[in-house]
């Protein structure tokens, strides 16, 4: 057997000592420890080795390990989807806020006259224009108050939208 047959037969070994390999190969391995006792030497070695390593015991996983990790991934898909929902309900809640504030523009300017003309205004110095800006700054400061204390609440309850 020439040098490369037997380094070839060589690199086989701990495969064929942990019963790796295809019958063919391992015949082929067997057939060079019958000739052999470098090989045959390291091969018991190996199959010592194998051997002990076997009798190592498998680590298994905790009691309840898949349960938790089953349901830790429940709750956060759980409170992906409630994100996902409030993100939806906060951009139509702000789109309606705004539609509904500026579609009062019109609204004045067409009650302007009538409305104007029944309630009392002259004691602000504003007009029907000056009231509806001042309802415009009302309308998104009770907003902004509204925004920011419901983000306080879901701060301390530790969620985020």
């Amino acid at each position: 057997m020439n040098t490369n047959e037997h380094d070839e037969i060589r690199d086989l070994l701990t495969l064929a000592a942990a019963g790796a390999l295809s019958a063919e190969r391992q015949k082929q391995v067997e057939a060079h420890l019958e000739s052999c006792t470098e090989c045959r030497a390291e091969f018991a070695l190996w199959s010592r080795l194998t051997g002990a390593i076997e009798q190592i015991p498998t680590p298994q996983a905790p009691m309840g390990l898949v349960e938790r990790t089953r349901l830790r991934l429940e709750t956060e898909a759980a409170d992906n989807a409630e994100r996902r929902q409030q993100r939806w309900l906060f951009f139509w809640l702000t789109a309606f806020a705004w539609t509904t504030t500026l579609l009062t523009w019109p609204l004045f300017q067409f009650f302007g006259g009538r409305v104007g003309n029944r309630i009392d205004l002259s004691w602000t110095h504003l007009g029907v224009t000056g009231a509806w800006i001042t309802y415009m700054l009302l309308v998104g400061t009770i907003g902004t108050l509204a925004a920011g204390l419901l983000g306080k609440r879901r701060i301390e309850e530790g969620r985020t939208i």
